[in-house]
């Protein structure tokens, strides 16, 4: 269907009411000021904070900042208004807000357009959907929910908003789905990534600590609201990673009216009816998240001091765990444990995916020739194990093999050995090793314990594989018999 072009006459129909309109300041803070917002029960004038003014100054200079914020701040608000007032200065102006959920995206849109109601004699909107903001004339904002939703089929957006990224499930999709929207717009396009704390897992918590050179975001996250560290204001700090990015860490202290409450996370808890650990993560830049996370963050970084091994120890004793995959993105994973006085370290790890059966048997059979271990777990319950045990019996007739099978009772009994081993600090891994991703991911959904979403969990499995037979005395697989036993079976 062709598209007949608009006649002068239509045009200038469209422009009608824009000549007698206002200009509207090209500086931001003179802008957001004629804004209007909702604020202790009625409407003002909007006076930003200082550190929203550096947010605005900082989206001026960084074209991608990742934030870590306490609630209640309004960050949010304060970007929207940088998207509002780049709209109302550039006609090609596009822009687009991923909000947590469809009621987060519904309410920063009626928001936006209650900032406009200020600025009535500058700005005519020109749309009615929740959904889209249209201003005459002039640019335009996407209000999007994150749970299911993408960019793929808008072009030259300039401006992008991820809000509460660390809850948002699709965001890692979404926010790759974004680059293709933004590529014509270069290096005038901005990415703003903000969120609360949640647990020390997932895309959010893995941008948040990319390309930091040895930066502990955590514990400068701690420093920041303890006070100890900050930048012209107590409760704000910022720096620039080695890709360009700002990292951006906002506490409720940069707040000039909440810093001046008297324990005020306990008059957030009590306003808040929750309890302290929620409050702490919401409001205090802690990132801990028990409901969620089974394995104790801590307790992971302390056992992250672990070597791999080369040769074999003849004074130590090995155990191997296997978890098979087919050839899908699920790895591959032989690990071996070397047990020494009373402590077990993982000395080798093989991990592959997405090559033949033959490949990792051959890599497997190759290890445990070299280690000997006293006992392989494999895990056969999916079918595909089977046949790992029954080609790594007949390769390696000097070994022992024990076959595992997890079920919903099963499975958590083996993640409490696990547990137990890191509670008991007699267990460590290299700490460039995939395990300490894997130990961090591994999350409680329901009933079910796995590995967060886009992430996986192999290492974490054949780990307990291998702890899970560390007694020597229960039932193992002899290779000289046909019939296996396992200690599942009962």
């Amino acid at each position: 269907m062709l598209r007949i072009p608009a006649n002068q006459k239509q045009i200038n129909k469209y422009f009608a009411g824009r000549n007698c309109l206002k200009s509207v300041p090209t500086d931001w803070e003179q802008f957001v000021n004629l804004c209007t917002i909702r604020s202790g029960g009625s409407m003002v004038q909007f006076k930003p904070y200082y550190y929203q003014k550096l947010i605005s100054s900082l989206m001026d200079e960084f074209n991608n900042i990742v934030c870590v914020k306490s609630r209640q701040l309004g960050l949010t608000q304060i970007i929207l208004s940088k998207f509002l007032h780049r709209a109302s200065l550039n006609p090609a102006y596009s822009g687009m807000a991923f909000m947590r959920n469809g009621d987060d995206a519904s309410a920063i849109s009626r928001r936006a357009r209650q900032m406009l109601t200020g600025l009535n004699d500058y700005i005519i909107p020109d749309s009615d959907n929740v959904g889209y903001l249209k201003l005459k004339a002039l640019g335009e904002i996407y209000f999007k929910n994150s749970s299911r939703e993408g960019s793929r089929s808008y072009d030259s957006v300039l401006d992008f908003l991820f809000d509460e990224a660390a809850f948002s499930e699709n965001i890692q999709q979404i926010y790759a789905a974004s680059s293709p929207s933004g590529a014509l717009a270069g290096d005038k396009i901005t990415k703003m990534v903000i969120s609360t704390p949640s647990a020390k897992s997932g895309w959010y918590w893995d941008k948040l600590n990319e390309n930091n050179d040895g930066v502990d975001i955590e514990q400068l996250c701690i420093d920041v609201a303890d006070g100890k560290v900050y930048k012209d204001i107590p409760g704000l700090y910022w720096f620039v990673d080695k890709a360009s990015t700002v990292k951006l860490i906002v506490h409720w202290k940069a707040h000039p009216i909440y810093s001046q409450i008297e324990n005020y996370l306990e008059y957030r808890m009590q306003q808040d009816g929750t309890d302290w650990e929620t409050v702490l993560r919401e409001y205090d830049l802690r990132f801990i998240d028990s409901t969620v996370a089974v394995f104790d963050s801590n307790l992971v970084r302390c056992g992250a001091i672990g070597q791999l091994e080369h040769c074999r120890d003849r004074e130590a004793v090995y155990y191997a765990g296997i978890d098979c995959s087919t050839t899908g993105d699920d790895y591959t994973v032989c690990m071996i444990l070397k047990e020494s006085h009373d402590t077990f370290s993982v000395v080798a790890l093989y991990r592959k995916r997405k090559e033949t059966s033959q490949y990792h048997l051959y890599q497997i059979t190759e290890l445990l020739n070299k280690y000997e271990p006293e006992i392989t777990a494999i895990e056969t319950t999916g079918g595909v194990g089977q046949v790992y045990l029954e080609q790594l019996s007949n390769q390696c007739k000097h070994l022992k093999f024990e076959s595992i099978k997890t079920t919903g009772d099963s499975k958590p009994a083996l993640v409490s050995t696990l547990q137990l081993a890191l509670e008991k600090k007699t267990l460590t891994y290299p700490q460039n090793s995939p395990i300490v991703e894997e130990l961090l991911s591994f999350r409680r959904q329901g009933k079910k314990l796995e590995a967060a979403t886009g992430k996986h969990d192999d290492t974490v499995l054949a780990l307990c594989f291998a702890l899970s037979v560390i007694n020597r005395n229960k039932p193992f697989i002899d290779v000289s018999k046909i019939k296996i036993k396992s200690r599942w079976d009962d």
